[in-house]
């Protein structure tokens, strides 16, 4: 451990944050692997799948929030608060986005073909993520995708309002927190006209979707705005870092243990209750997490921050296990154990996630030079 009396740096930078998309990353695997319903039948036959690890899982579904608090954080830092041009830059993100996802979903038709499950007539609606169930989906997670492009192509707007008006935390809250909330909760009960529930996707729902999660976005965005993190280190660093890391496990602990009681009392209600209470606890969740890791402080730690920065791939990749390829699922339970479960599937995606990071970047490179007339350099 490095010395115990150095304070932390009162920033959130890049490498913190692929080191906290990395546990987001752990936790999202430990909630589809243990948390939910995907495992189908193989969970019964795990020691202890169904007990304390089921608890945990469930809690683990907060690491949505995580990855979104970071996009929300790094897209102001890099574009809402900078002059850059934003039709270049917002074309960039999505080509980023895009060709990562379209490698996964290429290789996800080729198995589904291969296993004669192909359906080429939600071609149109995968390619571009118009659907956000998992029943149309070739890669199952690619909901997130849509979510995802939604709010780079939203950047603009924000960042004309922002030019506008003039800073103020509480009218930034309504605008960006409570005002899309109400929306999105508001579009659950809307009584769907028949065109809708007739058409290919449900516009309503995507829509729903989109206006639920953003306040979790939005959260990244104010944090990178208000120095929030930065204020919350001046005082922190007054105190013992030992004190501060017990007491920041306390609340990520307790924080967890209230989501899992939140989404089992609101289970069947169709109210996405995880979302809701992410609202309300993720900024305290997300300042915990990020004091944890600032003072618990590693020589040498490469794994978190690569898993954070490969986290896309593994997390579109590892639908090939779940629910649609669901036969494949043998290969990463037969440990039997929990925990050697998860990093068995760790390993097992890597080489996967390394080629589609390798032809990613190039064709990323490649595209970005033609359309846009941009720099080879990577995007972050």
């Amino acid at each position: 451990m490095n010395d115990l009396n150095s304070l932390v740096v009162p920033e959130i930078t890049v490498e913190k944050t692929d080191r906290f998309k990395g546990i987001a990353l752990i936790m999202m695997f430990w909630h589809h692997l243990f948390g939910c319903d995907m495992l189908n039948n193989w969970s019964a036959t795990i020691p202890g799948a169904e007990g304390f690890a089921y608890v945990i899982g469930a809690s683990c579904n907060i690491c949505v929030s995580m990855f979104l608090f970071c996009s929300g954080y790094g897209m102001y830092k890099t574009y809402i608060s900078k002059e850059k041009a934003p039709g270049k830059y917002v074309l960039r993100r999505l080509i980023k986005t895009f060709i990562s996802y379209w490698l996964i979903m290429l290789f996800a038709i080729i198995y589904l073909i291969i296993v004669k499950r192909f359906e080429p007539r939600y071609l149109l609606i995968n390619l571009f993520v118009l659907y956000t169930y998992d029943d149309k989906l070739y890669v199952s997670f690619a909901w997130f995708i849509m979510i995802y492009a939604s709010y780079i192509l939203l950047l603009p707007l924000v960042r004309t309002i922002e030019r506008k008006k003039k800073g103020n935390a509480l009218i930034d809250i309504i605008l960006y927190v409570v005002l899309p909330l109400v929306i999105g909760i508001s579009l659950a009960f809307v009584k769907r006209p028949e065109v809708i529930r007739n058409a290919p996707f449900d516009l309503f729902d995507d829509l729903h979707k989109v206006m639920s999660w953003f306040p979790l976005f939005a959260y990244g965005m104010l944090f990178a705005k208000y120095k929030t993190y930065e204020h919350v280190c001046k005082h922190t660093n007054k105190h013992s870092r030992i004190l501060i890391v017990i007491l920041c496990l306390l609340v990520i602990g307790y924080i967890l243990y209230l989501r899992f009681y939140i989404d089992t009392v609101f289970s069947g209600t169709g109210i996405n209750a995880g979302c809701l209470s992410d609202v309300f606890f993720s900024p305290v969740f997300i300042c915990a997490v990020f004091l944890a890791l600032d003072n618990i402080r590693v020589r040498s730690n490469y794994l978190l921050p690569f898993l954070g920065e490969k986290s896309l791939y593994y997390w579109l990749f590892s639908s090939m296990f779940f629910k649609n390829t669901s036969e494949l699922q043998f290969l990463i339970t037969w440990p039997r154990i929990t925990v050697l479960i998860l990093i068995w599937t760790f390993i097992l995606l890597t080489p996967f996630v390394f080629g589609f990071s390798y032809i990613s970047d190039k064709l990323i490179k490649v595209i970005s030079v033609k359309l846009l007339n941009a720099k080879t350099s990577k995007v972050k």
